[in-house]
């Protein structure tokens, strides 16, 4: 579409009013308004036809045009290039908020990905470019599905996106996550900074840099890119960038435009060829030897998706095993569980690295991934291995390694492993009891067909699943069959037969006249998500803690004196 066709609506109806205006210039004063006021084209028609009124010496006159009529939809796909006042409810998948100067004034334009037809899955759904106008960041956090009256088409270069102007009225129908924060010209720390997506301006010392290479989704080839880390007194983080990045580690930084985006659960700055770096100059600010530090974590820290990082472990036992990969070379991973006195977790090694169990190592340089729900620690070259003659700590025994964290902790940090906790059964879910599990990838079966693998002749398995809560927060408990029967004191079969008598509704009636508002004590390891938590218990037990000493222990707790 040409610059003239983009405003051709507005054009015709300020030719109304004004017969001799040029087109050309007509168009050209709507671009001028969007791209310099950012003022959208439907909201600058009264000043334009204004202004070429008081030109052509005629009365300043109210607009001729018809009203607009509302126009509602459930669909993008029903939307028109000329579509304006238009109504429809959508859900907001991304709210990335930018500050653009206009003449001598900031001011913040934001834009974003929405989808039509948000109470249905994300399989019949289309996905459209926004731009907010009006500053609606409250009403447009990620996740929210709102309802948008006023809003209108815009169409460039043939593809069509949503203005939300500022006349636009935005309602919110579901609750999303914590709204995008009005972003600043002015420089901010980077622990704010990691807090939420958007665009970005940083003070910050470069820690680490090293190139690397991303290869194309298509397969057409790769990209060169820089990853590193950069820090300030508040913490570091990662970076990538997609221009060369010559400078040293230890150089001060200030990076004006960069953005924050989320690598998997892992807050990363990106650097893109509109960010603007300098290097900058402040005595005052923290060295080197101190940001340094900064990338030395613990394994309770670790989250998916981190890289670059410092860790020191304690080994408790190491494998090897030969693969095929899929160009067909042989490949050899190593792996083992590690811990440390806030956890333990998962190394994977991709090169010839062999130590013993209760061996010390110091990692350098290494990348979290998930594992099986739990952060993985990876390292891909030897030389990020150092091993620790001098041990950091005195030998920590794994077969009595659990770490105590409250539910409230561990719903406000990650998955963890080895972990005990503690809560009150306050929901028995009605499918505990005998399921059935797929032979391939042992997903339960839903009416006989696994979800990847279609109908299966399905395997036998005993599972219980609770709700537990602690007075604060509340979490899923799974167990597993060994955990289970050693819970219930009765093995598989036992309930097998229970079930077969009673029925599945009988069993699980008797399951909650037995543990309903019982407290637990659970070992096992926990997964933390968007939608909440879930504890996969390795060991649960009913506490046995007499009703006075319970009573006690709460009022000390909160300080009560009878």
């Amino acid at each position: 579409m040409t610059e003239d066709g983009r405003y051709a609506t507005q054009v015709k109806i300020v030719k109304q009013e004004c017969p001799d205006a040029d087109d050309g210039e007509i168009a050209e004063e709507f671009r001028r308004y969007e791209e310099e006021f950012l003022i959208p084209p439907e909201d600058a028609l009264r000043s334009v036809v204004r202004k070429f009124q008081t030109a052509a010496g005629m009365e300043v006159t109210k607009i001729a045009a018809p009203a607009k009529a509302e126009k509602k939809v459930n669909r993008f796909s029903e939307l028109d290039a000329e579509d304006r006042n238009v109504t429809i409810e959508v859900a907001v998948i991304t709210y990335t908020p930018r500050i653009q100067m206009i003449r001598g004034e900031e001011r913040q334009v934001a834009f974003g990905w929405i989808e039509d037809n948000p109470w249905e899955g994300s399989d019949n759904r289309e996905r459209w470019d926004f731009k907010d106008w009006g500053e609606q960041g409250e009403n447009l956090a990620p996740g929210s599905v709102v309802r948008l009256e006023g809003a209108s088409v815009n169409e460039w270069n043939d593809k069509r996106s949503l203005n939300i102007n500022r006349t636009t009225r935005v309602t919110v129908l579901r609750e999303g996550g914590t709204p995008v924060v009005q972003v600043s010209s002015e420089p901010t720390d980077i622990a704010t900074a990691s807090a939420n997506e958007g665009y970005v301006n940083l003070v910050a010392r470069l820690i680490s840099a090293k190139p690397d290479v991303i290869v194309k989704r298509d397969g057409s080839g790769e990209l060169e890119v820089v990853r590193g880390r950069l820090g300030d007194a508040s913490g570091s983080i990662g970076f990538l960038s997609w221009v060369p990045l010559e400078h040293e580690p230890g150089t001060l930084l200030k990076i004006d435009g960069a953005s924050i985006r989320k690598f998997r659960e892992t807050p990363e700055v990106n650097i893109g060829d509109r960010t603007m770096i300098e290097v900058y100059h402040d005595s005052a600010f923290a060295s080197m030897d101190d940001l340094s530090k900064a990338n030395k974590v613990s394994i309770s820290d670790l989250r998916n998706g981190m890289r670059d990082i410092e860790v020191t472990v304690q080994v408790e036992s190491w494998i090897q095993r030969s693969f095929t990969s899929e160009d067909g070379t042989e490949r050899v991973v190593r792996s083992g569980d590690v811990i440390d006195p806030s956890g333990r977790c998962r190394l994977t090694a991709w090169c010839e690295v062999d130590p013993e169990p209760g061996d010390f190592l110091h990692l350098t340089g290494a990348r979290v991934q998930f594992w099986q729900g739990s952060p993985d620690l990876v390292i891909d070259e030897a030389v990020q291995v150092s091993d620790l003659s001098d041990a950091p700590w005195e030998p920590i025994d794994p077969e009595q390694h659990w770490i105590d964290v409250d539910l409230t902790s561990m719903l406000s940090g990650g998955s963890r492993r080895g972990i005990r906790t503690s809560g009150t059964i306050v929901a028995v879910r009605p499918d505990s009891g005998i399921v059935e599990r797929c032979p391939e990838c042992r997903r339960v079966l839903r009416d006989g067909a696994c979800a990847e693998h279609g109908p299966q002749r399905g395997e036998e398995d005993l599972r219980l699943r609770f709700v537990i809560d602690d007075g604060v927060s509340n979490a899923s408990l799974l167990m597993s069959k060994d955990p289970s029967e050693a819970f219930l004191g009765v093995n598989q079969e036992s309930v097998k037969e229970q079930i077969s008598k009673e029925g599945r509704d009988g069993f699980v009636v008797s399951l909650r006249q037995r543990v309903l508002a019982q407290r637990l004590n659970i070992k096992g390891r926990s997964i933390v998500d968007d939608q909440g938590a879930m504890l996969l218990a390795d060991e649960a037990e009913q506490d046995q803690t007499p009703s006075a000493d319970a009573a006690n222990q709460v009022m000390q707790r909160w300080g009560v004196v009878l």
